[in-house]
């Protein structure tokens, strides 16, 4: 498949353009999940309730999408936010286990970090490096963010990618919400 591929910063964008390609991120999270009440949780998540959310509130953000042509292929999402003592072990009424941040981050509060929080790529668009080229202008963005103390990736149930991470430096962290998501992190 040859292919032409261009890849646009849209962090000042419309986030919309990536709305069936975010859908589909959080179908795919669903069906992998291996655990009957992850596939719920995982399954009422979409573009609305995640990937909009997040654009619409983060402050520093990358969003760099892959186009083939006027198509958008795949994308990556990143942004930047400050842990504080009133966040950092934050739930959902339905979560259980531990929050996003492990337990030492406790002491470091408050403390500026990085998230990697959405990555995909159109099935028949992967093994073209589009994966690579997404996770290094990410890694770019995150590793330059003013202040920033740790970087954080999380994966959710079911999903195979955590060997992509480690390769980029991401080291297991804990389990996030009993075992709904794996937080992965690396020191800045």
């Amino acid at each position: 498949m040859d292919k032409n591929i261009i890849y646009k910063d849209l962090s000042q964008g419309d986030v919309t353009i990536c709305k069936e390609l975010s859908d589909k991120l959080n179908a795919h999270q669903a069906e992998m999940s291996r655990v009957p009440q992850f596939k719920m949780v995982l399954g009422s998540m979409n573009f609305e309730n995640r990937l909009a959310v997040s654009f619409a509130n983060a402050q520093e953000k990358k969003l760099i999408v892959a186009f083939d042509g006027d198509k958008p292929v795949g994308y990556v999402f990143c942004n930047s936010e400050m842990v504080t003592a009133e966040n950092v072990s934050m739930m959902p009424p339905w979560g259980e286990g531990r929050g996003f941040y492990p337990e030492w981050m406790e002491k470091e509060v408050p403390v500026k970090i990085g998230d990697l929080n959405n990555l995909y790529i159109l099935p028949e668009y992967r093994g073209m490096g589009i994966g690579k080229e997404l996770i290094e202008r990410a890694m770019e963005w995150l590793r330059s963010i003013p202040d920033a103390k740790w970087l954080f990736v999380y994966v959710s149930n079911g999903n195979n990618v955590a060997p992509l991470y480690e390769k980029y430096g991401f080291q297991h962290s804990h389990q996030v919400l009993g075992g709904l998501i794996e937080a992965y992190y690396q020191e800045k």
